[in-house]
């Protein structure tokens, strides 16, 4: 059961129902559209719709009560073939021109043929058929390609050039991330760029299609077919197809989401933190590893500028990709977003660049005077200022120091090979006159604990220590210089038995290496530092609120043993409660 609809065309009264009212408006509109940019198209498009009315008066005058939708689209068909003629007198005269082409040069003719192909065609997005944007099927209807074969044959390049820049870019992932990112990206620029085919005008140029008459009435005819169809009875391999791209689109759209999320959670976090920046600079010393009180002592406006860039960056692609997924966005909404995105994000990596030279310089600056500086501690002993500054955020108390040329601290000879500005605790002298002793204390509450360091020397006498209740173990360091050592050793061993003892698979051994192992193999190019572990276990505390103290020292006061060596240094003193 159909609803009628009495309708006023042209002073006449006709019944007809909604299916078919719908087609007949629609088709209207779209005639009205069309001849409106030409001269007296309006009066055009009123003869048209009389003559619309005389043939919806012959169906009356045949006995046709209700105008039904198969009525229509013959109306359609026959006001259309006045401009079909005309189309194929056009036609032939292509036809014409083609034949006068075809007896020029063949590199004249293929120019010609490039030439008219892109002439004939615009890029649109298809929304007829779109899985996302509907970016690719818009292509694919341009270039006259099968939409799915389209899809697939992305898909794949994307897949295989994601493998060929991960075997040669030597990523741990078995897919090069950063290909995908590059077609997202890509992806995203041409749905901002290519507008949506709405209207069937649209939908022709982008087909390549001469924008007339009879092939608007086909445009409009074949929406009201599709729709009808729908859904299609398609063959079983197309449906797997389909089913596929249906999965990857579902897999894109959730990435999309996810990073329309994380852009807008990391914006709000930039929020946050700036504001602490700028009203705590104490409390948050560092911002994009610039220090915040010089930044913001002389450059505020520069800071603030970069801030609103960076912002912009991040929230314009949030809220264009949220945009995308749940509604329309207009074209030039959509190149608007562009290309205030694309400023904003110049702006942010330029003033980035000024402020991260300007922290750079004063940092160059503040090194060069407290490379000289010094700060007097036990009221005899000598520190440089920035070796003060680690040993005190470190809890570090210095108690001696004699001869150790005001030589506390070291960094570049770490145990793992990425931390090489890793600072530690370190004495050097050619004579090996250093008394040296730091310290640093915990309070303990009843336990078992165990106090473990990582410890070198070159040279005997130089020793790690504990201190409860005024008694003193001592663990000595091992004289094994800057080569080999346990904490090495044992990460060698630990690979070596990995890779013995996998059993293979076929031709394939499958094995999990920690990077923490490699990284310690491959430090001092594959020799190590001579780094050892130290362990003090069964450290026992009875009593609440016990003092315990340890550190490093080469004094003989305290150890007993003269030194014999050059140096000697100690890190990662971790002291833990044991289960």
């Amino acid at each position: 059961m159909k609803k009628n609809i009495t309708i006023n065309l042209c002073g006449r009264l006709f019944n007809i129902d909604e299916d078919a009212y719908e087609l007949l408006n629609n088709y209207m509109e779209t005639l009205r559209n069309y001849f409106k940019r030409e001269e007296g198209g309006d009066e055009i498009a009123d003869d048209i719709e009389e003559r619309i009315a005389e043939l919806l008066d012959e169906l009356k005058a045949s006995g046709v009560e209700a105008v039904n939708i198969d009525h229509v689209k013959d109306i359609i068909n026959r006001v259309g073939q006045p401009e079909q003629m005309e189309g194929d007198a056009e036609s032939t005269e292509g036809n014409t021109q083609r034949q006068s082409a075809a007896d020029q040069p063949a590199g004249h003719k293929g120019v010609e043929a490039v030439k008219s192909f892109f002439q004939n065609r615009r890029l649109y997005r298809n929304p007829k058929d779109k899985m996302l944007a509907g970016v690719i099927s818009g292509l694919a209807s341009s270039f006259e390609i099968e939409t799915t074969q389209l899809r697939l044959a992305v898909v794949c390049v994307v897949l295989l050039l994601s493998l060929f820049g991960s075997f040669f870019g030597f990523h741990h992932f078995i897919l090069n991330l950063n290909v995908c990112l590059l077609f997202v990206g890509i992806y995203i620029i041409l749905a901002l760029i290519m507008p949506e085919a709405e209207t069937p005008e649209q939908q022709l140029k982008m087909q390549g299609k001469p924008v007339n008459m009879a092939n608007l009435g086909n445009e409009v005819v074949q929406r009201v077919d599709e729709r009808a169809e729908r859904p299609k009875k398609r063959g079983v391999v197309r449906s797997l197809l389909n089913g596929i791209m249906h999965f990857f689109v579902g897999c894109f759209k959730v990435l999309l989401g996810m990073l329309a999320v994380s852009l807008f959670f990391a914006g709000v976090g930039l929020i946050v933190w700036s504001i602490l920046a700028i009203y705590m600079p104490d409390q948050t010393p560092y911002f994009f590893d610039w220090y915040t009180a010089k930044i913001l002592e002389n450059n505020m406006p520069l800071f603030l500028t970069f801030l609103v860039a960076t912002l912009l960056a991040l929230f314009i692609p949030a809220y264009s990709i949220a945009h995308c997924l749940l509604s329309r966005m207009s074209v030039m909404h959509r190149i608007l977003a562009l290309v205030v995105w694309i400023i904003a994000l110049v702006t942010a990596i330029s003033l980035g660049v000024m402020l991260t030279q300007i922290s750079e310089k004063w940092w160059h600056e503040y090194r060069a005077e407290s490379s000289e500086a010094e700060v007097v501690v036990n009221d005899s002993i000598h520190v440089k200022l920035y070796e003060y500054e680690f040993l005190s955020e470190n809890g570090w108390q210095v108690l001696n120091a004699d001869g150790c040329n005001g030589h506390l601290t070291a960094f570049g000879e770490y145990y793992i090979s990425n931390h090489h500005g890793y600072r530690y605790l370190d004495s050097y002298d050619d004579h090996h006159r250093q008394h040296y002793r730091v310290e640093r204390s915990d309070t303990l509450m009843p336990g078992t604990y165990e106090l473990s360091v990582a410890a070198r020397a070159n040279g005997t006498g130089a020793y790690v220590y504990t201190l409860i209740d005024g008694r003193k173990h001592l663990i000595e360091i091992p004289a094994r210089g800057n080569v080999g050592g346990s904490i090495w050793q044992a990460a060698r061993d630990s690979i070596d038995y990995i890779t013995m003892t996998t059993p293979s698979v076929g031709n394939q051994t499958h094995y999990i290496i920690p990077s923490e192992w490699t990284e310690m193999v491959e430090v001092n190019d594959g020799k190590g530092y001579g780094w050892n572990r130290l362990t003090f276990d069964n450290i026992v505390i009875t009593k609440p609120n016990t003092v315990v103290s340890y550190g490093l020292t080469s004094d003989p006061a305290f150890t007993g043993q003269t030194w014999l060596g050059q140096w000697f240094s100690a890190c990662d003193f971790k002291l833990k409660k044991k289960e």
